[in-house]
Formats: C-alpha cells, structure tokens, sequence
C-alpha cells in the first residue's frame, strides 16, 4: 500500500472524504480498485463522524500480526480483546484462514476491517441497537427492506427496535434453532471466539444485507445464499460489553456496490503483514495465503 493511500485510510485524514457518503451509488463499469478505496475511505469517514458524534472514543488498533501461531496462523482473527473500556470504538485490520476456502465469493477478502464499538455507560443493547438501525438506515440511507436479522428467540424481545426502523420481522428476521446457534457459535445466534474453547459465549443477532440482482427474497433458511452478505453483528447479552461491529468493505459494498478483488487485497494483506512483522520472520499464515 502506498503511503498516501495509507494516509486517507487513517480515521482523522478521511473527514474530506465524507462527501461520498450517505450513498445509494451504482457501481459503474469499468470501476477500479481507486473507486472502492475512494468509497471505503468516505465509508471510514462516515462511521468516525457519525459514532464519534454519539460519544464514542476512538482507539488504536492492535497489528494483524499476533505472534499466536496455535490460531489463525498468528494472524489477528477479529476484535476479540480489543476494546476494554465502555464507549470505545475502533478499526482492526483482520485476516482469517478460513475464508481461503470461499474466496470464490465477492464479499470475502483476505483482508478485511472491523469497526466495533464497547457500550457505553448507563446504556442498554437494545438502545445501542437502536443507534445501529439509525446508522444503518439514515446515515447511510441503505433501504430497510434489504436488511434482514438472524438470531435466536432472544430476538424477540428487539422486535419493536426493528420496527421502529421499518423493517418487517415476519419477513425479515430469522430465527434459528437454539441448539444448532450453540453449537456453530459463529455470530448469528451466538458468537464465541474460535481459538479459545474456553472464551465466553455471547449472544448476538447477524445483520444482513441483499446484495443479489432485483427484489430481496426472504431469508428463510441458515446460512442464507450468496445473494445476501452479513455486514455486521449487534450484541443482545445484557452482561456483554461489546455493543456491536460492522465489517467495513461490506458495509460499502452494501452502500455503493463496489468491492474489490480477492488479488487487490491479498497484495495489501501481505504489505500488512510485512509491516506487523518489524522485519521478524513473518507468521505462518502468510504462506497459507501465499500456497492458495
């Protein structure tokens, strides 16, 4: 990554960007990887100003480089241990093994952002829920009928959260067997950090967004199909400190329809991990990526 592209994807450097954002843009033909970084700086700028606004302070992130060569690869798998203090947010670079095996997909990329934010004090998560559905669908303008929920019966109890913002529980939310949730513990239900067995449980909700051709079809079925990709996750675990997290490429692919290809970012992925390294011997996860 060249320095000034590393310049506008810092948070303080994208306010110029803004402009962008709230979008319903179409990508064009012919549209480039400067259009996506364009489109994911002003996205950066819009989360920064919007939550920062609400009182949230922003953080550093910590490398994509762990040293933990039992998990990932030594490769930072996602937020987990990040934000410690309530009403905290901030960006993190990720990269996960597993997702080599569906770079076929266009929403998956070898190296991805997590914006996440630590609840605040004296707030509960069914109003930073509230604040999520705001974001979603006034800030960024993204139509409420192309989002849908999947969670367990604990999300009932946010129905009139997602009414409030137009969406259509009978249609758009999912309810997923408690057992199977349990057992798979990959967000959509609940979510426990893979390479610790022994990590807590936390219950949270799969936000959805239709990204295939016309009308979005309901999401009747888990995992749903390719035409929709899950941009984010909100906390429903009354003792959980997280709040909730979006996954920021998706969000603008969401927004704007762009998104680039899997080689555009494995070139980033690997200039990451070559700075995380502090010229060390880079984690083995990066020959994964190499081999595939």
């Amino acid at each position: 990554m060249t320095s000034a592209r590393r310049d506008i994807l810092k948070g303080g450097a994208l306010v110029a960007a803004a402009s962008f954002l709230p979008c319903r843009l179409v990508a064009a033909e012919g549209a480039d990887g400067t259009d996506f970084d364009r489109a994911h700086a002003a996205m950066w700028a819009t989360i920064e100003n919007h939550f920062a606004k609400l009182g949230y302070r922003q953080r550093d992130p910590a490398s994509i480089v762990t040293r933990d060569e039992t998990f990932n690869g030594g490769l930072r798998y996602d937020d987990t241990g990040l934000l410690q203090k309530p009403g905290h947010m901030a960006f993190q670079q990720c990269a996960r093994l597993e997702d080599i095996e569906k770079k076929h997909r266009r929403d998956v990329l070898p190296l991805f952002h997590i914006f996440s934010c630590s609840k605040p004090l004296g707030l509960k998560h069914p109003q930073t829920a509230a604040q999520v559905l705001a974001f979603l669908t006034e800030t960024l303008a993204l139509d409420p009928a192309r989002l849908s929920f999947v969670g367990t019966a604990r999300l009932n109890d946010y129905l009139p959260v997602l009414e409030s913002a137009k969406v259509e529980p009978i249609r758009q939310v999912f309810l997923r067997d408690e057992d199977e949730a349990l057992r798979t513990a990959d967000g959509s239900g609940y979510f426990r950090f893979p390479g610790n067995p022994d990590a807590p449980l936390q219950a949270t909700a799969g936000i959805y967004c239709w990204i295939g051709d016309g009308a979005p079809q309901r999401l009747d079925s888990y995992p749903p199909s390719e035409n929709w990709t899950e941009i984010g996750e909100m906390s429903l675990d009354a003792e959980d400190s997280l709040a909730f997290g979006f996954g920021t490429e998706r969000l603008t692919l969401a927004a704007t329809g762009l998104i680039p290809s899997w080689q555009e970012r494995l070139v980033q992925l690997f200039e990451s991990i070559e700075s995380g390294s502090s010229g060390a011997k880079p984690p083995s996860g990066r020959a994964r990526f190499t081999d595939r």
